[in-house]
């Protein structure tokens, strides 16, 4: 089990560098570079206008906006408190987010099919070898004397990894937004302190997202025999067993360990449940 408090955590802005636009971010969590399951949770807040182009990923991405509003395509946009479910290899954007302010919860980690995730390290050195040898812009990449360019993101991936980059099947038609106001809270247990949005489980994988209320006096235990739970305070405090939590505060428990909070104040967590995908998995193999 691992706590983290986001007011305490520093602010970056080195990455996503391939992307057009200006973000910070605290990295609360991030896991093994190589396994399947490794994955990116960040804290990102926008510093000036953002854009990406129409893409797709080869990872699934989880999105909460914690403040302000986010654009994801023409269209489509996530407000305070909503949720956005982005599977791997679903297209969406084109994105463009002006400079209003927004603090956004984002998850990138390996999906169903086991191709994992590229690492932060990873993508920053493919970034920096390849602007030697080409341009950056508008979030698309292009060879020096070349007219044709494509997505940066798979610019990286394929310099990083010597191979083309490869997309699981489409599951989904569309990046799923989820509006959590319009969840009604189901009681948790016999106390009455707890309370549940379920907002849905998605994949063969069984990613799970849920948001969690707890009353003053209330407490939970965050846990799962064969899953990773990740959770974030959005607002409240209170007591675990290694000391206090705030709002911002982030905590990851591993498969198997079970993780106790108490609250002081009505407070808010967002969860999400993410079940272990065994090294050996592939596209076509098994979780």
């Amino acid at each position: 089990m691992q706590v983290v408090h986001g007011r305490d955590l520093p602010w970056s802005e080195r990455e996503e560098r391939h992307r057009e636009g200006s973000l910070a971010f605290k990295t609360l969590f991030k896991g093994e570079e190589g396994d399947p399951n490794n994955f990116r949770w960040v804290l990102s807040r926008n510093t000036g206008d953002y854009r990406s182009p129409l893409h797709r990923h080869n990872f699934d991405q989880v999105r909460f906006c914690v403040e302000g509003s986010a654009n994801i395509a023409p269209g489509k946009t996530l407000h305070q408190g909503d949720v956005g479910f982005f599977p791997e290899g679903t297209p969406y954007g084109p994105q463009q987010d002006i400079a209003s302010p927004r603090l956004t919860l984002v998850l990138q980690g390996g999906g169903a099919s086991g191709l994992g995730y590229m690492s932060s390290a990873q993508l920053r050195r493919g970034h920096d070898d390849l602007e030697k040898l080409g341009s950056f812009g508008g979030g698309r990449f292009r060879f020096h004397g070349q007219s044709d360019s494509r997505d940066s993101y798979e610019a990286i991936w394929e310099y990083v990894f010597g191979r083309p980059i490869v997309y699981p099947p489409q599951r989904y038609d569309e990046a799923i937004l989820i509006r959590t106001a319009s969840f009604a809270w189901v009681r948790q247990g016999g106390s009455g302190k707890v309370s549940r949005r379920f907002l849905g489980s998605f994949t063969e994988r069984g990613t799970r997202l849920d948001v969690l209320r707890i009353e003053p006096g209330g407490q939970i235990v965050l846990g799962e025999p064969d899953a990773m739970v990740l959770a974030f305070a959005v607002g409240g405090r209170g007591r675990a067993h290694d000391g206090p939590w705030y709002a911002h505060s982030a905590f990851q428990v591993a498969a198997g360990e079970a993780f106790r909070l108490e609250s002081d104040e009505r407070a808010e967590l967002f969860v999400i449940t993410l079940p272990i995908i065994g090294r050996g998995a592939t596209a076509q193999g098994s979780l």
